[in-house]
Order: structure tokens, then C-alpha cells, then sequence
């Protein structure tokens, strides 16, 4: 490796790394003013927090992901609708969450196999479970708006089975990170539905903030290790082929 070359890696990840480190500072701003319950500080501070997401990943990926980066576009439209707190408005974040939800599981079905319905089918139980509970806590709250937290649930489930199934199967990092990553969206959204049935919030809200900010790092760094998996991959091809 040349030393133009070297420097260059060197800087790319030194201001990945700055990003990274912005990330997680501005992320624990934002639940903390939701803790709070200054909205000032959470207009200031949450629709900071993908595009730093963006700005890392862009940073640290050696081929750019476009489906990836308009999911988190959607996430964060949606994040920026759920500021807002009022029903009409967070509805609208929910729509745009599912878009997200769709494209991150195309996303995931190209860089898996796709298990067999039973197995599938016990490994979405627990998340079924979870959103069994969100139905039964808060439909009466909510009522006939709670159907689109439903269907957003669906692929959220299908992708927890599809996800804890992957990782039973093949036990390597980064079906575990995929796992955990999906299991703490489910159940950030699951707080997050709940603090509907209660009239102090605030700490539900912030709670499903560190949920998210969690998850969906983590999801980033699934789709930044499958991308270095397949390049190892592709090299190794490449010198067989030489071979």
C-alpha cells in the first residue's frame, strides 16, 4: 500500500470515526431532552442524528449501499414527523417507518437465504408475542389507528423470525449484530406504542429513543460487515481465478 493511499484510509477513518463519536454525543442530548420534555432541544438535536448516522456509513463503506441509504432517508422523514407528538403527524412517521421497514428487509433477503416456513414461522413467536402485547395494552387507547402500528409490525416480525432463524442456523457476527439490531427495534416500538396508555411518557419516549439510536447502529454495522464479508469473498475468487 502506498503512503498517498495509506493516509488517505487514515483520514477517512479518523473522520468516520469524528462522526461516529457526533453520533452517540448528540444521540444522548436528544433522549435527554425527551427525559426532560424540552422540545427545543429535541427539534435541535434529533434530525441531527441519521444524517450523522449517513455521514458515517458513507464514510467507513467501500461500496455505497443506495437502497440503504434511501431507507435511513425515510427513517429520518419519519423521525421528524414523530417530533411533532400530534396523532395526524404520527401517523405519517409510522407510513414512512414502514417504507424503511420494507426496503431494510430487501436489503437483508439479498445478503441471506431465505430459511424454510417452519422454522420462520418459531422464529417470529417471540416477536409476535411482543406486538400480541402492544394490541392488547393500547387498543383502546388508540383504536382503529393501532392497525397501522399492526402491518408495521408484520414485517417487523417477519424480519425478527427471518433474523433469530439466520442466526440459529449460522452463528458468525453478523447475523448476531442483525438479530440484536431487530430485536431492540422491536422492541423500541413496542415502548413506544405503550406510552400512549400511560399520561407521563416522557421516560417511555426517551427509553425508546436509546432503543432506537441502538438498534439502529447496529444495523449500520450489519450492512458495513456484509459488505467487507462479500469484498473478502470477491478477492478471494479473484486470486483463485489467478491461480
Amino acid at each position: 500500500m502506498g503512503s498517498k493511499e495509506y493516509l488517505k484510509r487514515w483520514s477517512s477513518n479518523k473522520i468516520a470515526g469524528i462522526l461516529l463519536t457526533t453520533f452517540f454525543i448528540v444521540s444522548f442530548i436528544e433522549i435527554t431532552a425527551e427525559f426532560n420534555e424540552d422540545k427545543s432541544l429535541v427539534w435541535l438535536t434529533k434530525p441531527l442524528i441519521l444524517p450523522l448516522l449517513i455521514g458515517y456509513y458513507i464514510r467507513r463503506s467501500n461500496k455505497i449501499n443506495a437502497y440503504f441509504l434511501i431507507a435511513l432517508l425515510f427513517c429520518w422523514i419519519a423521525n421528524l414527523f414523530f417530533i411533532d407528538n400530534t396523532w395526524n403527524y404520527i401517523l405519517l412517521g409510522v407510513a414512512c417507518f414502514l417504507v424503511y421497514r420494507i426496503l431494510v428487509i430487501i436489503i437483508v433477503l439479498k445478503k441471506i437465504k431465505m430459511p424454510n416456513l417452519l422454522p420462520l414461522f418459531l422464529g417470529s413467536i417471540p416477536f409476535v408475542f411482543i406486538y400480541a402485547s402492544v394490541a392488547i395494552f393500547t387498543f383502546s387507547t388508540i383504536g382503529d389507528s393501532l392497525y397501522l402500528f399492526l402491518i408495521q409490525g408484520v414485517f417487523t416480525i417477519f424480519l425478527g423470525g427471518l433474523s433469530l432463524v439466520n442466526y440459529m442456523l449460522t452463528s458468525n457476527k453478523a447475523n448476531g449484530i442483525l438479530f440484536v439490531s431487530t430485536l431492540l427495534f422491536a422492541i423500541n416500538q413496542f415502548v413506544f406504542i405503550l406510552r400512549f396508555y400511560f399520561e407521563e411518557a416522557n421516560f417511555l419516549q426517551a427509553i425508546a429513543m436509546a432503543f432506537f439510536v441502538c438498534a439502529q447502529f447496529l444495523l449500520t454495522q450489519y450492512i458495513l460487515h456484509t459488505e467487507k464479508q462479500r469484498n473478502r469473498y470477491l478477492i478471494v475468487n479473484k486470486l483463485n481465478e489467478v491461480a
